[in-house]
């Protein structure tokens, strides 16, 4: 037992960065990759030259994608010296995610105390919500990296550590904003912040070293700031991004609590992680009110950078439908902050219950996470060597569309297959043909697939044709082929079906 406090505190601090990275490294590479994954690291493989024309390349006056470079970038020179396997690419964001958890404890112990600090940094390490970004070959865990550093800095600076810090949040926040345009709303809900407390203090002080910082952070970013208008373009064009409801609003708060991106949550916990949802919401409500006098300029800006965002991209997107839940991802750290305060200021036999009950719950949610392998991430390894195993001359391997075909062929380059084009216009018909010529793969039609061949197998997600039958219409590629060619059987994997047709 040690009885030095400061040691002690350290030790504790130490076993927390030491869980949260073996829960992040655990079962790395055995998680099944998804679309958006598989589509990251193929993409990453590719040279700057080729990235800078899949995306910037206009179609009908819109840009070709709708995500950053950055991201892809530094995970390309990350895999020049790690190489291209899973693991190399989702421990790229392993290391942000771990790396976030002590600028979180820096953050909420200046704002707050290092009793709030130790409750945010494990409410952070434990999540759901972080430990998937923090698990997955995508732009994520980066985006939280770089806005916690910039938050920091920027409370830094607002107190007087030094002008260094003023540096640290131009560059960090710069970062952040090419990780993922959405990082914007955090950076307007600070600005926002920063106004209301010159009106409240009557100093222009800090106001104006915020304008002239948020100034060059945009002359940083204003190389790719021109480009934002074109993406928003492809947005408009062609999104599966749907209008925000109140309803979404809720799912947010479920989500930072205990949610897992692209993973169910076993359906017998869910009105238990609901209930217990709504519960820290309201207790964290009933805490503000009893000590927002004492904690006025640290709890306001931590109440604003965790809900102002979430509100803005609400608003906006009823406009132009881009609320995407894991791009709030810096808004969860400053929610973190909010709970960790929360129960920081509960008597400590409340808090210990309150932690107690948060761990057991997420402990019997990490099963069900680590060992997911349904849409999205369906078992296409296996697949890919079910269908290396039975290929004959004169077969043929069609995908229903690009979510299936982009995990497998990564798995199993050298299997020959194809995917089918999404509909023109359609919210899934996101991959422009400026990226198909970036990454050396192109979408076909599933007449041109079919034709010369004595054997077709069709991949498809069992999902997939559940929304055709719910619907009353025929699937249209499954259509086609039932109409050309004479289905002999189909074999299940998981929740993906192959369908295997033969010539008439």
């Amino acid at each position: 037992m040690i009885s030095n406090p400061r040691l002690r505190r350290y030790a504790v601090l130490c076993s927390i960065l030491v869980s949260a990275f073996a829960l992040r490294i655990f079962y790395l590479n055995e998680r099944g990759l998804w679309y958006d994954e598989a589509f990251a690291i193929l993409y990453a493989a590719r040279s700057f030259a080729e990235m800078i024309a899949g995306t910037l390349t206009q179609v009908d006056g819109a840009a070709a994608d709708v995500h950053p470079l950055f991201y892809y970038f530094s995970l390309h020179t990350w895999m020049q010296w790690a190489g291209d396997s899973v693991f190399a690419a989702r421990f790229y964001s392993v290391f942000f995610g771990v790396a976030t958890l002590p600028i979180i404890f820096s953050l909420s112990r200046r704002l707050f105390s290092k009793r709030v600090a130790m409750a945010s940094i494990l409410i952070v390490a434990l999540a759901p919500f972080h430990l998937a970004y923090s698990q997955e070959a995508r732009m994520y865990a980066q985006l939280g990296f770089w806005s916690a550093l910039a938050f920091l800095a920027f409370v830094r600076y607002s107190r007087g550590a030094g002008k260094h810090w003023w540096s640290v949040f131009v560059v960090s926040g710069a970062c952040a904003l090419y990780s993922h345009n959405l990082a914007f709303f955090s950076f307007v809900a600070l600005g926002m912040w920063t106004i209301g407390e010159a009106i409240r203090t009557r100093s222009i002080h800090l106001l104006r070293a915020t304008i002239l910082a948020g100034g060059a952070m945009l002359v940083l970013w204003l190389p790719w700031l021109v480009v934002v208008p074109s993406q928003l373009g492809k947005i408009q064009q062609a999104y599966w991004v749907a209008f925000p409801t109140l309803v979404t609003l809720f799912q947010t708060l479920l989500v930072f609590t205990f949610g897992f991106d692209n993973a169910a949550v076993p359906p017998m916990l869910l009105p238990i992680l609901l209930f217990v949802t709504i519960i820290l919401f309201v207790f964290l409500g009933l805490q503000v009110r009893r000590w927002i006098h004492r904690d006025a300029p640290s709890l306001g800006l931590t109440l604003t950078m965790a809900f102002l965002p979430i509100a803005l991209l609400f608003i906006v997107s009823q406009w132009r439908p881009v609320y995407i839940i894991r791009a709030l991802m810096p808004a969860f750290l400053w929610y973190a902050i909010c709970i960790g305060w929360m129960l920081a200021g509960m008597p400590r036999l409340v808090y210990r219950t309150f932690v107690v009950v948060l761990g057991a719950i997420v402990l019997v949610l990490l099963p069900a996470y680590y060992t997911y392998a349904e849409f999205p991430r369906s078992p296409f390894k296996q697949a890919d060597a079910m269908l290396r195993a039975k290929m004959q001359p004169g077969d043929g391997i069609i995908h229903d569309n690009k979510m299936t075909y982009f995990p497998m062929h990564y798995y199993d380059p050298k299997l020959a297959q194809s995917f089918i084009a999404d509909p023109a216009g359609a919210g899934s018909d996101t991959l422009a043909l400026p990226t198909q010529q970036a990454l050396g793969l192109y979408a076909t039609s599933i007449d041109a697939e079919m034709a010369g061949k004595s054997r077709v197998w069709f991949v498809i997600f069992q999902l997939a044709l559940d929304q055709a039958n719910e619907s009353g219409e025929s699937q249209g590629n499954m259509a086609r082929l039932d109409a050309t060619m004479t289905r002999h059987n189909v074999i299940p994997i998981g929740d993906l079906r192959i369908l295997e047709y033969v010539a008439r």
